[in-house]
């Protein structure tokens, strides 16, 4: 910084006047005051000596600014406070989460029989909705079919007319108009009319579609009420009893550290704890179209879980790694490069690429890039760059501590 310059004595801002014979006026200036203003002096405000007169006037302003001090500028900006923390080697039990979805242990489908407008029973007014009990044989929904309506209609027109036809016949034969042979036809063809009418009755019938089994409903593709529907859709699926499994993928990356036996809990999103728990039976060898892998998951205890159908979370409880190196995930920092830590060197925060596996309980392993003993930025990571000088918070309150003492 530069030292303050003393301040010299500002010269005067008028020069003493001198008039034509070249004597001094002190008490007169090239503006003298005037009534009703200010007049100018023989040489003018524009002339030489007004002109000197503003020199001297920059002149002092100029030795006026020369005094003022010089705002001071600091040669480095101060360390960063960050949190840290020492790595170390210890017991480590990973986790990894899956989404899974509820299955049943059998299921039987209910798919409509033929075409037409789906009428359902006052139980499920507004349709069938998944995770709903039914009991076997219970009436889940009445396909209206105009062609069966029809022919129930048309039947019993003509058992109408056959009837009428063979009490009349019935008549003249009591009176021994017509001899019995011809009365026979005509029982016969009321006979064959109410035999056409039930069977038109029983067609209709088919089209109560009933409940295979107990269970509980599974309803991927809802069916307004009268609706058209098309023959071959499938109306509902029942979950039969038994245990039910759950169905997970798990990404191509992870298929590796996945074997049978592992054991799962099974966690409803937003609910603390666990509503169930399993152990995993299968992992498929093969990758499906977007890269992940099948996996399908026992249920050993599973009283709070969802309704068949319904997602839950599945936490697989991987290998346990007895020397693991571990840091939280929040000092983890993840860009295009891929992960890195940022690790403390002499009060100097250096970026540094690493290779991450399994988390639990909020901390991530550290396969590699980082070794038992070196500082880790574990919170005010994603503020640094690399090269960036950091301060402790807990060494700088030690610091104040001792010297307070």
């Amino acid at each position: 910084m530069s030292p303050h310059l003393p301040c010299p004595p500002l010269p005067a801002l008028h020069p003493p006047f001198r008039g034509e014979e070249g004597e001094r006026h002190p008490q007169k200036s090239p503006l003298s005051p005037r009534k009703g203003g200010w007049r100018a002096g023989r040489e003018g405000v524009g002339g030489v000596r007004g002109r000197a007169g503003a020199a001297v006037l920059a002149c002092a302003l100029l030795a006026l600014a020369a005094c003022r001090p010089e705002a001071e500028i600091p040669d480095d900006p101060p360390p960063l406070p960050v949190k840290i923390e020492k790595a170390a080697r210890a017991p480590f039990q990973p986790t990894l989460v899956l989404l899974g979805v509820v299955r049943p242990a059998k299921e039987a489908e209910v798919v409509l029989p033929s075409a037409g407008r789906l009428r359902y029973p006052e139980r499920f007014r507004n349709g069938l909705s998944s995770g709903v009990q039914v009991q076997a044989g219970e009436v889940l929904a009445r396909l209206v079919n105009t062609d069966t309506e029809s022919g129930v209609a048309e039947a019993k027109l003509r058992l109408a007319a056959a009837t009428s036809d063979l009490a009349r016949y019935q008549k003249a034969f009591d009176s021994g108009v017509v001899p019995a042979a011809t009365l026979a036809t005509y029982k016969a063809e009321a006979d064959l009319a109410a035999q056409r009418l039930e069977a038109a009755r029983q067609k209709k019938g088919t089209l109560e579609l009933r409940s295979p089994v107990a269970g509980w409903l599974l309803v991927e593709r809802q069916l307004p009420p009268d609706g058209e529907v098309q023959a071959g859709a499938v109306l509902a699926r029942v979950a039969a009893g038994g245990p039910p499994r759950v169905e997970a993928r798990a990404a191509a990356g992870d298929r590796g550290r996945l074997h049978p036996a592992l054991r799962v809990r099974f966690v409803l999103s937003g609910t603390p704890g666990a509503a169930g728990r399993g152990v995993i039976r299968e992992i498929s060898p093969m990758l499906e179209t977007g890269g992940t892998a099948p996996i399908v998951a026992a249920v050993t205890e599973g009283a709070g879980l969802p309704a068949p159908g319904e997602g839950v979370e599945v936490h697989v409880e991987l290998d346990a790694r007895p020397d693991a190196i571990t840091v939280p995930e929040e000092a983890l920092v993840i860009s295009e490069g891929g992960s890195a830590l940022f690790v403390v060197e002499g009060g100097t925060a250096r970026r540094r690429a690493v290779t991450t596996g399994g988390r639990a309980d909020g901390r991530i392993e550290v396969v590699s890039g980082l070794a038992a003993g070196d500082k880790v930025v574990v919170n005010g990571a994603a503020l640094l760059t690399d090269g960036a000088r950091v301060e402790a918070v807990e060494d700088a309150a030690k610091a104040k501590t001792e010297k307070g003492r």
